[in-house]
């Protein structure tokens, strides 16, 4: 594979800490499908370091364009927040396998937080031409208000439920809480976000119902190479170490053999 050039046409501050990103990138655009991330160079000044995975949170064939919702976590995710309009960035994508999907899926739930918003908010977007033959409802959860992002939020018309641990948005708790129970309802679950909260809904789900899981690891090429962000997965009877950028990064909710 090879870098492509992306230039940053929009990048603005969400909320404190939280970033959006607006790439124009060559044509012809490839296909690319909710839970697929890209590999970003974020400070085009710095060629020793390594890229960085972000979900892709939508794509735009007509005009050439992909967004990026991100967060500063460290000193690169960090630098993001500087790059101004004009900017070249390499990147590579799409990477990684997206969700699947079945023509008779007709009731969605997106249950996530963090930066895990962005495939399942991809997800949505995806769903919008259904119309009103698909019901899509996202529960949402974070630790407060904030970490929900309303600016990014709000751009999406379908049914949220929203959960924060301190109470001062929605429901008080964690968003498997006010998930369960409610998976019966839904032909499909998809979610993103920390293990944690995925391993909870792992031991919350009815069995009868799908699940696919979009995971979050740190890599370092991208491309399989490096066998750096390897996931258990249960296939059969064995358990196996896969690749989470290129087996996956979305699995089997039920097949994750999350770390205590």
């Amino acid at each position: 594979m090879e870098y492509v050039p992306a230039t940053v046409i929009e990048n603005r501050e969400l909320a404190p800490g939280h970033g959006l990103l607006t790439l124009s990138l060559p044509e012809p655009q490839p296909e690319i499908k909710p839970g697929q991330f890209l590999h970003l160079r974020c400070d085009p000044g710095d060629k020793h370091s390594l890229m960085r995975p972000f979900s892709i949170l939508d794509a735009n064939a007509l005009d050439n364009t992909l967004s990026v919702y991100y967060k500063g976590l460290g000193r690169l995710s960090n630098h993001l927040f500087t790059v101004p309009a004009g900017t070249e960035l390499d990147c590579l994508y799409p990477l990684g396998t997206g969700f699947p999907w079945q023509p008779d899926w007709r009731r969605v739930a997106l249950v996530g937080g963090g930066v895990g918003l962005a495939p399942l908010l991809f997800l949505a977007r995806h769903l919008e031409p259904y119309g009103e033959r698909m019901q899509v409802t996202g529960f949402f959860g974070g630790a407060s208000a904030p970490d929900l992002v309303p600016a990014l939020l709000n751009d999406y018309d379908f049914p949220q439920q929203l959960a924060t641990m301190d109470g001062s948005t929605g429901f008080a708790g964690t968003v498997v809480e006010l998930f369960n129970g409610c998976e019966e309802y839904f032909d499909v679950v998809y979610t993103c976000g920390p293990n944690a909260m995925m391993r909870a809904l792992q031991q919350v789900l009815a069995p009868a119902v799908p699940a696919y899981a979009s995971l979050e690891e740190r890599m370092a090429c991208g491309v399989g190479a490096c066998y750096g962000c390897v996931a258990a997965i249960k296939t059969g009877e064995e358990t196996q170490n896969l690749r989470v950028c290129l087996e996956g990064p979305v699995f089997e909710l039920r097949s994750v053999v999350f770390g205590t």
